[in-house]
């Protein structure tokens, strides 16, 4: 597979991973703040922070920053943005991807435009997010049933779960930026809540309520311990590097004394650092520390992909920079 493909299979996935996650985070802060009063200024710039935007001009009100990450076009983590990106990537690939998938995502495309999307989104605010996170599940699920799953796919769920890997410790952090709890905080009520809507806004309340526990810990750490580490709950950081190591080492092949590419032995170096620590580890170290690690690292890996598998492309004379893939690496610069 010529690696042009590859790439736009690649930002595909993660543009419409990132719109999810977008309205995750939004959602998240929305639902923190609520039943806990924080000052003006730390309310909804953290949303921005931890989208890797630090240069927002205006005052960060709640209205502002929900405006210009929900539908700012020129923001490249906006939720407008990272559909619209996802869209052009899926049409110039076209011959790979399913007509039912390029169907659905013209149809989402169409509804971002509508009047029915700003309508809902000013008169339900939780349920416009909700209904971006519904629309990023059900494109995920009709590539799985209707994409062979070859190179192509391969590279979408590379680009899927090392995207989700990234969110869910940027969703974690939202807390960490937002509330920063007084030590007599920690603990209380309002602190467990607090995270209780975290899990909730990563899809994890039930799976982590059925999850059998062979030690008793405090929410916070136990929350924690499951978006980290758990196995098999699919948004886990633990689990979605799992994912991406499966996916580049079937998307590299396999052959007997293959050496491994730099992303695979990256991928391998994060996962091994999460293997070394325990929650108690993290807790010890910082949460806020560990997070920042998995987001830096993610980083360096997408960098790595994109010069081991991507950047040998030879691209025609005079046809420039495409805009799907080279907006979301330098989006991914700025983060």
């Amino acid at each position: 597979m010529i690696s042009r493909v590859a790439e736009h299979c690649f930002w595909l996935a993660r543009y419409l991973e990132r719109s999810e996650n977008t309205a995750r985070v939004l959602e998240v802060n929305h639902t923190l703040l609520l039943d806990f009063h924080v000052p003006v200024e730390q309310q909804w710039r953290p949303a921005l922070i931890i989208s890797g935007i630090h240069d927002y001009a205006e005052e960060p009100t709640a209205e502002r920053v929900q405006a210009f990450m929900t539908w700012d076009r020129e923001n490249p983590f906006s939720i407008a943005s990272s559909l619209a990106w996802a869209r052009e990537n899926a049409r110039i690939i076209r011959e790979v991807i399913s007509a039912e998938m390029w169907e659905r995502m013209n149809h989402y495309h169409l509804w971002m435009q509508a009047p029915e999307s700003r309508e809902l989104y000013d008169g339900n605010r939780s349920e416009f997010y909700a209904e971006v996170r519904r629309i990023n599940q059900l494109l995920h699920g009709v590539a799985d049933a209707t994409m062979s799953h070859g190179e192509a796919w391969e590279f979408f769920k590379l680009g899927t779960y090392l995207e989700r890997a990234s969110q869910t410790a940027r969703i974690m952090d939202v807390k960490y930026h937002t509330l920063l709890p007084k030590v007599e905080d920690v603990g209380s009520p309002v602190d467990n809540a607090h995270w209780v809507a975290i899990l909730m806004s990563c899809s994890g309340y039930e799976p982590f309520h059925k999850k059998a526990r062979a030690t008793p810990m405090d929410p916070a750490t136990a929350v924690a311990e499951f978006l980290i580490f758990d196995e098999q709950f699919p948004r886990s950081i633990k689990r979605c590097l799992w994912e991406c190591e499966s996916a580049i080492a079937a998307a590299a092949g396999n052959p007997v004394g293959r050496d491994r590419t730099k992303p695979e032995r990256l991928i391998g170096e994060l996962i091994a650092y999460l293997d070394a620590r325990a929650i108690p580890d993290v807790i010890r170290e910082g949460l806020h520390e560990t997070l920042t690690h998995v987001v830096d690292s993610v980083h360096r890996i997408g960098e790595a992909v994109h010069a081991t598998f991507f950047a040998a492309d030879v691209r025609p004379p005079g046809s420039g920079v495409r805009p799907g893939p080279a907006t979301a690496t330098q989006s991914q610069s700025q983060s």
